[in-house]
C-alpha cells in the first residue's frame, strides 16, 4: 500500500485533538545501591556514583555504563524506566527531572535504595505535539484504516480466481458475486461410476 506525505500531514491536520498529550519525560537510571545506613558505605556508594557520572560526562554512553555497573532492575535495558507523566514520581525526583532536557543527565540523586543517576532521554511537552514527532503514529494509523479494505479486496480476488463449493447448511459470508462455483459434468459422472465400480471389483 502505498501512502504519500500529503496524504499523512492531511490525516495529522484532520486529527490533530486525537494527538493531544500531557507533559511526559522518559527516563533512565543507573542505581548505585547502598545496604543500611552505614556511613562508609553510603559514602563508598557514593564516591562509585560520582564516578560513573564522570565517565559519562567524558563521553562513554549512558546505556553503555547502566548495563555495565547499574544495580538496578533496568540494568540489562540500559537503565530505561519508560515514561512517566507528572503526580507518579516522588517531588523530589519530579521537581529534578521535569526541569530538564531531553539528553541531560542529572547529579547523583540520594534516595532509600541508594544513588540513583537519571537521564531524561524525551521531554514531551504538554499539548498537540509537531507532526514530525507522531509521524510514526499518524503512519500507523493510516496504515490501519487501509489494511482491512486492503485485505479484503485482496481475498474477494483470490475467492474470484478459485473455484470454491459451499456445501448446503453453511453461510458464505465473504462470498463475491463473482466468483466461480464448480461445474460437475456427465462425463465426470460417468468416469466417477466407473472407477466406483473398478474400486468395488477390486476390493471384492
Amino acid at each position: 500500500m502505498n501512502m504519500t506525505q500529503d496524504e499523512a500531514l492531511k490525516f495529522y491536520e484532520q486529527h490533530k485533538e486525537e494527538f493531544r498529550q500531557p507533559e511526559e519525560i522518559r527516563l533512565s537510571e543507573i542505581l548505585v545501591a547502598t545496604k543500611g545506613d552505614d556511613q562508609q558505605q553510603v559514602a563508598d556508594a557514593q564516591t562509585r556514583a560520582d564516578g560513573l557520572l564522570a565517565e559519562i560526562r567524558k563521553g562513554t554512553k549512558f546505556e553503555d555504563v547502566a548495563k555495565k555497573s547499574s544495580e538496578g532492575p533496568s540494568a540489562a535495558q540500559g537503565g530505561d524506566l519508560g515514561y512517566f507523566k507528572r503526580g507518579v514520581l516522588a517531588k523530589e525526583l519530579e521537581d529534578k527531572t521535569f526541569t530538564m532536557k531531553a539528553g541531560d543527565v542529572s547529579d547523583p540523586i540520594r534516595t532509600r535504595q541508594g544513588f540513583v543517576i537519571l537521564k531524561v532521554v524525551e521531554h514531551h511537552e504538554a499539548g498537540i505535539p509537531d507532526y514530525k514527532e507522531v509521524e510514526p503514529r499518524v503512519q500507523d494509523a493510516i496504515y490501519s484504516d487501509k489494511i482491512q479494505p486492503a485485505l479484503r479486496a485482496y481475498l474477494t480476488h483470490l475467492r474470484e480466481d478459485a473455484y470454491i463449493d459451499i456445501k448446503p447448511g453453511y453461510v458464505d459470508t465473504g462470498a463475491s458475486p463473482n466468483q466461480t462455483k464448480p461445474i460437475e459434468t456427465a462425463n465426470k459422472e460417468a468416469n466417477a461410476k466407473k472407477l466406483k465400480k473398478k474400486k468395488k471389483m477390486v476390493l471384492f
